[in-house]
């Protein structure tokens, strides 16, 4: 089994820092297997970036310099290898790589920890009861000044690392460069200055062909705080509406999203490759962004119901009619298990929508706990009929 490791492998000092699982000792190691020609290997090495290192997109002291490491490693001849799936492992090294950007945004107004730095006895101290397993140090103060300081170093490391993903922004392979794009935006994002990195995606927008592809710039120049105007008259209805998300106070970025939710469903399908920024279905990520613009309900109304009339319980009730509702209603002083008084004196919007919640029998379902919460939020009856009733 051969392998090949970055200099900065051996450059951090992997037993002062921790992951989600304890001190990350054992992260080198795993850094070190992704250069392997074991497959195995491989899959544990990547196994431990997105279980430890960032678990469940939770930033910890060992991620900002694993992030600096595998950006060294992008380039080693190895990783052009498909793993023992079939799926290329540069593209999955980028796809981790896109997840701490994603992290790091979520963070963008932290500042650094408000304590004073501790001194090295406390630290060494810290990582001994770490390592024999004394689980108060997750609770103590030096672990949240620990966990502080490595989020607001995050960025800096994701500035770091963006040259080396950015020379794959024109990959021969279509998997690596829809993965680097992806990537480059999400640490492109978190920079002070993240509108000098647009200039690189309107250059690849002049020759990108397929939708994929050009959904992810169009979404991509959006995030780094571009004008995508021009984007929304594309021949293309998904590049539309990934132009349009980043226009919220654009009355023709609102059409075109109303215009996509027609029908909901036929844009789930528009990718073969679905941009990481829609991580479940591509309509909720386009009703959520069209129920937070300062638009009168009437504007969007044909969207909501759209989405209505697909809609189901679970988490759907979340990601789309349980929200639709908020919206329709807005200003309910809910308690928690007291339903508050039906709504009076509805509009023919409020009508609308009410019609169309008591149409589809997938949202009745009297054991669905999210759908009856969505409705008493609202002050919505409980029984179906009574709901009709209003909607009269």
């Amino acid at each position: 089994m051969g392998s090949t490791t970055t200099p900065l492998v051996g450059e951090v000092d992997w037993s002062r820092l921790f992951h989600a699982y304890g001190v990350a000792s054992d992260t080198s190691r795993h850094l070190g297997a992704l250069a392997s020609d074991d497959d195995g290997a491989f899959a544990g090495g990547l196994g431990h970036l997105f279980g430890a290192v960032l678990h469940q997109g939770t930033v910890y002291p060992a991620t900002a310099p694993a992030l600096r490491v595998v950006a060294g490693l992008l380039h080693d001849p190895v990783l052009r290898r498909d793993d023992e799936h079939g799926r290329s492992r540069l593209a999955s090294l980028l796809g981790w790589i896109d997840a701490v950007g994603d992290s790091a945004s979520w963070h963008e107004d932290t500042r650094e920890p408000d304590a004073a730095e501790p001194t090295d006895a406390d630290v060494d101290a810290f990582y001994r009861a770490m390592a024999e397993d004394d689980e108060s140090v997750w609770d103590s103060d030096l672990n949240h000044y620990l966990w502080a300081r490595s989020i607001a170093e995050l960025p800096a490391a994701c500035g770091a690392a963006l040259p080396a993903v950015s020379a794959f922004l024109t990959d021969d392979d279509e998997d690596v460069r829809l993965a680097a794009l992806d990537a480059y935006v999400r640490l492109a994002a978190v920079q002070p200055d993240r509108a000098t990195s647009a200039a690189p995606l309107t250059a690849a927008l002049d020759t990108a062909s397929g939708r994929d592809e050009r959904a992810v710039l169009v979404l991509g120049l959006g995030d780094l705080g571009a004008d995508t105007t021009p984007w929304l008259a594309d021949d293309d209805p998904a590049v539309r509406a990934c132009a349009a998300l980043s226009l919220t106070g654009s009355a023709e970025a609102t059409a075109a999203l109303v215009e996509a939710l027609r029908d909901p469903l036929a844009a789930d399908e528009w990718f073969t490759r679905r941009p990481s920024r829609f991580d479940r279905r591509v309509h909720f990520g386009l009703v959520a962004n069209l129920l937070a613009r300062d638009v009168a309900l009437a504007e969007i109304l044909p969207a909501c119901l759209s989405a209505i009339r697909v809609a189901k319980g679970g988490l759907w009730v979340t990601m789309t009619w349980g929200p639709i509702l908020l919206r329709t209603f807005p200003g309910v002083d809910f308690q928690p298990g007291v339903r508050p008084d039906p709504p009076r004196d509805l509009d023919e919007a409020q009508r609308a929508v009410l019609r169309e919640l008591v149409a589809n029998d997938d949202l009745w379902e009297p054991h669905d706990g999210n759908a009856n919460l969505a409705r008493m939020r609202v002050g919505l009856p409980a029984d179906r009929d009574a709901v009709a009733r209003l909607a009269s």
